[in-house]
């Protein structure tokens, strides 16, 4: 059969794609265990979260693991991994066990997958800026590497491990993680028309996940002008939400778990009322008591909602 001009087409990206790969310069060189085209994406300013992203090269003929991470730039740095529960929920963990890194193999640190990830950053981070991440193998030892902040970056740029990169997310169904977005019940409108503020907040949440098998509970909600703060729990996962008042309406505009108890946190996003608005509604929570804080703080990252306009 002879090729057609689009079989064609496709040998050649990636015939382009490998030679990417095979020529950058590796970030890390070992005897046998190469860092290759590292790179972080970050969300807000300080007390935000990141992720980093790259390839780790193994020419040994044992195999590795990559046991911790470290950096200055955030208060905690950690090997992270996505994986489907038994419901088709995107959830992510951390690997306290390390990652391991094959014999013989490329091990793709990717955007829905294994990666590293930057909980509290200690400054805000703008693209160009450079971090510097500490990566310690089981066998290799301590590798020091500099990692570009470059948010533009999209997951066609990788080379061959794009495939590892469709967007994905934690709970609250499909809510990206880091610097993803959003994805519950396809940006799901809910009427409000008529609502007070409250019901109103509670009716957005509810339209992006509550289902019989698995109900959402909202409390507390607070609000200070157009910004609304809700705690949201769902089974056994919980984590908050920055809402604003859009055209008359609510609109959900991020999920965080932690960050958004930080006045600092909300100012980077918008609301000028962050101070008043973070007290107010630490206060609410607190109220719950420290288990409910604790649970609704077990949202790791930041999840953008993309279907809402800055």
């Amino acid at each position: 059969m002879r090729p057609t001009v689009s079989h064609l087409a496709a040998l050649a990206a990636s015939m382009v794609l490998a030679f990417s790969l095979a020529t950058t310069p590796p970030a890390f060189a070992h005897d046998g265990v190469h860092v290759i085209d590292p790179y972080a994406r970050t969300s807000g300013g300080q007390g935000a979260s990141g992720a980093i992203f790259f390839v780790v090269d193994n020419h040994q003929i044992e195999d590795d693991r990559l046991i911790s991470v470290a950096s200055d730039v955030a208060t905690r740095v950690e090997i992270h991994t996505h994986f489907e529960d038994v419901n088709g929920v995107m959830q992510m963990r951390h690997l306290v066990e390390g990652l391991p890194i094959p014999a013989n193999d490329e091990t793709v640190l990717g955007r829905a997958g294994n990666h590293v990830m930057l909980l509290g950053l200690t400054r805000a981070l703008k693209d160009g800026d450079v971090i510097s991440l500490t990566l310690t193998f089981e066998r290799s030892g301590e590798a020091v590497i500099d990692v570009p902040v470059d948010n533009a970056r999209k997951p066609e740029g990788q080379g061959s491990h794009d495939a590892h990169d469709a967007e994905a997310g934690h709970s609250l169904h499909e809510t990206g993680h880091g610097t993803g977005h959003a994805k519950g019940k396809g940006d799901a409108a809910s009427d409000t028309t008529g609502m007070a503020d409250a019901e109103a907040i509670r009716a957005v949440l509810v339209a992006e996940s509550d289902t019989p098998e698995n109900p959402l509970s909202v409390e507390p909600v607070v609000m200070d002008g157009d910004h609304a703060l809700a705690s949201w729990s769902q089974g056994d996962e919980g984590g908050r939400a920055l809402l604003a008042k859009r055209g008359g309406a609510w609109v959900l505009v991020l999920f965080a778990g932690a960050d958004l108890r930080l006045p600092s946190f909300l100012k980077t996003h918008g609301v000028s009322g962050a101070a008043s608005l973070s007290a107010r509604f630490n206060a609410a929570e607190d109220g719950l008591g420290a288990d409910r804080v604790a649970l609704h703080s077990s949202f790791e990252g930041v999840a953008m909602n993309e279907g809402a306009s800055h």
